[in-house]
């Protein structure tokens, strides 16, 4: 199945879904801050953009995304590598369901989606962090995991990286779960909305 905006035609719902996922976004990932939430939750609507919208609204919302954590907090522009990514990974997920089926994306979908960004901006990120940062993201929050497992081994590089993948798998399965559910409302409102319009004639 298509995104449901190819089928709707609906740009100014493209706007405003994509504005409201990268205001989310920033406001996830700002309250993981504030009560030093160990998750990242920085692209919380990311996936379920790409899906309802496309792969181009999804690279906005990553930029988007990213551009405010970058300005108003501890972030920084080079992570944009792993926004970019989730909405890549989520897109190509997408891409190959509709070379197999016309039928609505499942849960399994946006859970492969998260599965492939977490791997990636685990791998991406913690390189970032580590040879940019010295193994530090800058966000104290994502960093408590980090600090717990370097405390058990005494290892720096493998405490950065396994907690980065770790911290990632949980974060983006909380992204997949959500965006799944904005999907699913979506896809009633905008079918319902369709079938109204073609009853009307």
């Amino acid at each position: 199945m298509k995104n449901l905006i190819e089928r709707n035609r609906s740009v100014p719902f493209i706007i405003f879904y994509t504005t409201l996922s990268i205001a989310i976004n920033y406001c996830g990932s700002l309250l993981a801050e504030t009560i030093v939430f160990p998750l990242y939750l920085d692209s919380l609507l990311s996936i379920s953009v790409v899906a309802i919208c496309g792969l181009v609204p999804g690279i906005i919302c990553a930029l988007g995304s990213n551009f405010l954590l970058s300005l108003f907090t501890r972030s920084t522009y080079l992570f944009s590598i792993c926004h970019i990514m989730t909405v890549t990974f989520a897109w190509l997920v997408f891409s190959r369901h509709n070379k197999k089926s016309d039928s609505k994306y499942t849960l399994d979908c946006f859970l492969w989606a998260g599965f492939w960004a977490a791997i990636s901006n685990g791998i991406v990120g913690n390189m970032i962090a580590e040879l940019v940062f010295a193994g530090n993201t800058g966000r104290p929050s994502a960093n408590i995991v980090v600090q717990g497992i370097y405390g058990a081994i005494q290892n720096l590089s493998i405490a950065n990286n396994f907690g980065g993948v770790l911290e990632n798998i949980a974060d983006k399965t909380l992204s997949a779960c959500l965006s799944y559910e904005m999907y699913r409302l979506a896809s009633l409102t905008v079918f319902t909305g369709k079938n109204k319009r073609e009853r009307n004639f």
